[in-house]
């Protein structure tokens, strides 16, 4: 009985937990982030699977029938919204439009097939249907047209949605890690690491549920409150970390506003094949991406004397939120030509650029005894890093020791 009671708390709060951050995620983002209200739809979708889900749990079959005509849609969507969400964090100059809509057409098109089938069951048949109906076949023409229609979206269409929308989610995740190392010399709250795990485990619960109403597992109340309890931490997760996650492209896109020619302004679609082409920067040869460009030898070479320049006499690499487009300011120089001299001439990314000065003034620092008494922190915040373990991590893969062992290394 105590697990009984747990079970059906559990459900009334996972649906009050969804449609709280639906809410909330609406009101936040109301005129300010495009990311954050998908997210919250993203939210209020999720609600009303779960909701019909729940229903179905406590034993509510009048409402579960009222609700499934929206639940087969609302499950078909979630995918496609998470990955726009993903896009709209991951690209510059991301824009709803109509286009976008093509990614819900398995969503209305079951909803219109599913529909007019379900309504003309009678009331026994539809109760019938949502309580036996995903582990047994019924009887009479529309009944078995209905199970149809729900192995077709269930085993094939989602399955299929798992798969493209995983490999297009992590495609975009791989390629926004390549472009914020051309952008930024601070990757905090930028690599977005926590939206694999987090959709990875939330579309795996979402699979193991699919199993469950497949089996009399379903039955079991250990397991059934287990999953909720599962089902309560992911969205808990999902929520507070959409919540605090920054627009990531904003303030570079409004400073290239101010500080590039509207032609070297990079576009939704051309973003999207610079990224791919970021990929496959090598150390060796021409880069593909500049292909087109006028820049000469003579020229690159002298844009490299420049960055050594100020870097060296004005030290903008000591602004841990140093950004590329603080360079364009500096210079007066457009985006991609000193991305293509960064690239091709030093052989590396703007974050792996700026943080090699930083190393060598963290050195200079570590080896002078006036700041002894700093801490390895304080090091750090001194040589332009933001964090402790960004400087940790930066300094051993630069010099293949940790500034502590360093440190000892110059006193000894």
């Amino acid at each position: 009985m105590y697990l009984e009671n747990l079970d059906r708390s559990l459900i009334i709060i996972e649906i009050y937990q969804l449609f709280l951050f639906a809410l909330i995620l609406l009101f936040y983002g109301y005129k300010k982030t495009t990311s954050k209200k998908i997210l919250a739809v993203f939210f209020l979708d999720a609600g009303i699977y779960y909701l019909a889900l729940g229903m179905y749990y406590l034993g509510n079959y009048q409402i579960t029938v009222l609700l499934y005509h929206f639940f087969v849609p609302a499950i078909l969507a979630l995918y496609p919204l998470f990955y726009l969400y993903v896009k709209s964090l991951t690209n510059q100059n991301f824009s709803l439009d109509s286009r976008k809509l093509f990614h819900f057409l398995p969503s209305l098109l079951f909803f219109l097939i599913n529909t007019p089938v379900f309504v003309m069951l009678s009331p026994e048949q539809s109760k019938w249907f949502v309580i036996y109906g995903f582990t047994e076949t019924g009887t009479g023409l529309l009944l078995q047209l209905v199970t149809k229609i729900y192995y077709l979206w269930n085993f094939v269409v989602f399955p299929l949605q798992i798969i493209f929308y995983t490999y297009l989610i992590i495609k975009k995740i791989r390629e926004h890690k390549n472009l914020i190392k051309e952008l930024f010399s601070n990757l905090q709250k930028k690599q977005l690491n926590w939206l694999i795990w987090c959709i990875t485990l939330f579309f795996a619960l979402l699979v193991i549920n699919n199993a469950l109403l497949q089996t009399e597992a379903l039955d079991d109340i250990i397991i059934r409150v287990g999953y909720n309890i599962s089902m309560i931490a992911i969205t808990a997760f999902l929520g507070f970390a959409g919540l605090r996650q920054i627009d990531i492209y904003k303030e570079i896109a409004d400073e290239e506003i101010n500080h590039i020619d509207n032609k070297d302004i990079i576009l939704a679609d051309q973003n999207e094949n610079e990224i791919h082409q970021q990929n496959n920067i090598t150390k060796k040869g021409r880069n593909n991406k500049y292909v087109t460009s006028s820049l000469s030898e003579k020229e690159k070479e002298e844009i490299v004397s420049v960055l050594e320049y100020i870097m060296l006499t004005k030290k903008l690499f000591l602004n841990p939120d140093l950004k590329m487009t603080d360079i364009v300011s500096e210079i007066s120089l457009p985006r991609k030509q000193i991305s293509q001299v960064i690239n091709e001439n030093l052989k590396d990314n703007f974050y792996n650029y700026i943080n090699r000065y930083r190393i060598e003034e963290s050195k200079r620092l570590l080896e002078n005894i006036k700041f002894d008494r700093f801490s390895i922190e304080g090091i750090a915040k001194q040589s332009g890093f933001n964090s402790r373990s960004s400087f940790y991590a930066a300094f051993k893969n630069e010099t293949g020791i940790t500034p502590s062992q360093f440190q000892h290394l110059c006193k000894t």
